[in-house]
């Protein structure tokens, strides 16, 4: 049977699905090399808070306790713990837990526990009419709308050559379709589903078809194409921003990696990535070496901006990944923000130094969290049935 761990402040519960904590917890003990969590475990042998990951299946409601899976540095593996209720929440997934999810979110917000992020994802429409209402962040976006009936996909062909249809939720392009018009009236859909799916059709009723088809009953948007600046080979060229607030709670641009998609992507998906400072000049060679550090400071301002804007609109985050594009005429263009950002892109393009650095700055920023507020009704210290000399806790 777990016992209850020994805990440093703050304490800081990482949130995941059940088959991340099951993995963790596997006979095994092989997936503990997963990278995330690797470097979650390594970050915080500088942060030093008391960091577990659990599911919601570990939540102890009645008990306020959660049964957590931590990093056990003296014996470098992953094992389990009774931990008290977290100071701040982290999270990293859960959602597919569906009701269970949600039944510990609403029980945590009770109680009063603070959270890096203030929202769990965006809702593209949602994020997309609250920053059309701010003028430092207007100008970025793209025309877009919500397709109230599918039916209204018929007008916005009329109108565009090339339009994005996206889900309104939906992470790592798996609800993003791209369509375009094709000579003699025909239509292109392209599409991940595990790999690139390009179809050609022959009327508008088709796509229709195709897009009931792959969206379901999925609110979906219809989007502006930007005319993205593309590679030497003609891959799509796009940009994502880790933004964060450091230990501190300044805003830290941590990294911007250049993503250069695979050859006829319509999205950036399984990319290459770059350094912004190593690549940008190679998509702009005619540029003097000043057009592009002021093409730097642009985009730099650019985050900011959006960074800023999200935070009037949704509350304080601990964290953003932003994705933008540019076109030939150097136009910054929002294409959306991510409230769980994977880190991949950051981990090709600037390494595993970088990477920590975004495991590092939300535990350092929680520590800004914990002191602000106390999680009313939670018992942070709980008492030991043995003492045990496990080394910290992550």
């Amino acid at each position: 049977m777990a016992q209850t761990a020994k805990v440093n402040k703050p304490i800081v519960g990482v949130i995941v699905a059940h088959t991340m904590t099951r993995k963790l917890n596997a006979q095994n003990r092989k997936f503990w090399s997963y990278i995330r969590f690797k470097m979650l475990a390594n970050a915080n042998e500088e942060a030093k808070d008391t960091v577990y990951v659990f599911s919601p299946e570990n939540v102890n409601l009645p008990r306020k306790r959660v049964k957590g899976t931590y990093f056990n540095t003296a014996r470098r593996r992953w094992e389990q713990k009774y931990f008290p209720m977290p100071d701040v929440l982290y999270v990293r997934g859960g959602q597919r837990d569906g009701t269970a999810f949600w039944n510990v979110m609403k029980q945590f917000d009770k109680m009063g526990i603070r959270k890096i992020n203030p929202i769990y994802a965006f809702d593209k429409w949602d994020l997309y009419q609250k920053l059309s209402q701010d003028e430092n962040v207007r100008p970025f976006l793209p025309h877009t709308q919500l397709l109230k009936n599918i039916d209204e996909l018929k007008n916005v062909l009329k109108n565009r050559n090339v339009i994005y249809i996206k889900g309104c939720r939906g992470s790592r392009g798996t609800s993003v379709m791209r369509v375009a018009k094709l000579p003699q009236g025909k239509y292109e859909c392209s599409y991940f589903v595990r790999r690139l799916v390009r179809k050609e059709v022959e009327h508008v009723e088709d796509v229709l078809r195709v897009v009931r088809t792959f969206f379901g009953p999925k609110r979906i948007i219809a989007q502006q194409a930007i005319d993205l600046l593309r590679s030497d080979e003609g891959s799509l060229v796009d940009f994502r921003a880790e933004v964060q607030r450091n230990k501190t709670g300044e805003i830290d641009i941590v990294g911007i990696p250049i993503r250069v998609g695979q050859s006829n992507s319509p999205i950036t998906i399984h990319a290459s990535a770059f350094k912004l400072d190593d690549y940008l000049d190679k998509l702009f060679p005619e540029d003097s070496l000043s057009q592009i550090d002021a093409l730097k400071n642009k985009i730099r301002q650019f985050l900011i901006s959006v960074y800023l804007g999200t935070e009037k609109a949704y509350g304080k985050f601990g964290e953003m990944g932003i994705d933008f594009g540019l076109d030939e005429n150097r136009k910054i263009w929002l294409i959306e923000c991510n409230a769980k950002s994977a880190k991949v892109s950051i981990g090709k393009a600037y390494g595993r130094e970088t990477l920590r650095k975004t495991y590092l700055n939300p535990l350092q920023y929680a520590k800004i969290l914990a002191r602000k507020s106390k999680p009313s009704g939670v018992r942070n210290r709980m008492p030991t049935k043995k003492r045990t000399s496990q080394g910290r806790t992550v």
